[in-house]
């Protein structure tokens, strides 16, 4: 899922470790979210929205992004079998 995480964070001023403060998560976890390699809880992404004074989708894009998810990487056809993501 894209997001707008980084570029809020700069306009506010705060680095990575300290939005991580903010939310009770670490510095890592919030790398991972900007660079869409995990997909945050429905109450973390409430968290950081509120953290910017935006909506949740003010700040998470809900369009097709070009990374797989990890529910992608994950799902699988009715017969047990991994299926490829599109």
């Amino acid at each position: 899922m894209k997001n707008r995480i980084r570029e809020l964070r700069e306009m506010k001023g705060i680095t990575q470790e300290q939005l991580g403060e903010l939310v009770g998560t670490s510095r890592q976890a919030i790398n991972a979210i900007e660079t869409e390699k995990f997909e945050p809880s429905i109450w973390l992404a409430y968290d950081i929205s509120k953290i910017f004074g935006c909506s949740i989708e003010q700040v998470f894009l809900f369009e097709k992004s070009t990374k797989k998810t990890r529910a992608d990487s994950s799902r699988r056809n009715n017969n047990g079998v991994k299926t490829a993501s599109v």
